[in-house]
């Protein structure tokens, strides 16, 4: 018998499925009381996995344009004033990011200036110490309260500032006694000059 007849001789049908019972039988023969065919692990060609991929690309492709199609939809069919105020909502979102860039700038430079005036050893430092939630700022968006923050601030660390500001350049070491033992008394004592 060949493949391609049936059990009583006839021609079996392209779609015709396995006798119940044999190794090819499908899953429903569990259902019918057997136990179901031990799962095998299905390998595919690299041919295979390659057309697979090809068709997910294309249909990932085609829902894309799929999708595209229906915001442009969505978008046309919007009124006039819908999309006005999209755009006006954007152009909100624009300036307040712009005035929150002005505002960290203004913050950055008072908070240096004034604590130069402080004399704070290094003014960055300073200027990241600043709490920001804390910082109140008038109409134009200059901060108003840095003084008072950063008084606060020298009175927590009095370390960070001294009596004369050495701009985060350590100790200089002790200036020199009445004995005259600076560099510029060797120097004209050397010379000549004394």
């Amino acid at each position: 018998m060949s493949d391609t007849t049936g059990a009583d001789g006839a021609p079996a049908a392209p779609d015709a499925q396995p006798p119940a019972g044999t190794a090819d039988a499908p899953a429903a023969d569990a259902d019918a009381g057997g136990t179901p065919p031990a799962a095998t692990p299905e390998t595919l060609s690299v041919e295979d996995a390659r057309k697979l991929r090809s068709e997910a690309n294309s249909l990932r492709k085609r829902l894309k344009e799929f999708e595209d199609a229906e915001t442009a939809r969505k978008d046309a069919d919007k009124t006039e004033s819908e999309r006005t105020a999209e755009k006006l909502a954007t152009l909100e979102r624009e300036r307040d990011a712009e005035r929150a860039a002005r505002q960290a700038m203004a913050l950055q430079i008072a908070t240096v200036g004034i604590a130069r005036k402080l004399n704070f050893r290094d003014p960055e430092i300073a200027h990241r110490l600043v709490d920001g939630a804390q910082v109140a700022y008038d109409d134009a968006g200059t901060p108003t309260n840095i003084e008072k923050l950063l008084s606060d601030v020298a009175r927590q660390h009095p370390s960070l500032v001294s009596g004369q500001p050495d701009f985060g350049g350590g100790p200089r070491g002790t200036p020199p006694g009445p004995g005259g033992d600076s560099m510029n008394d060797w120097i004209r004592a050397r010379t000549g000059r004394s």
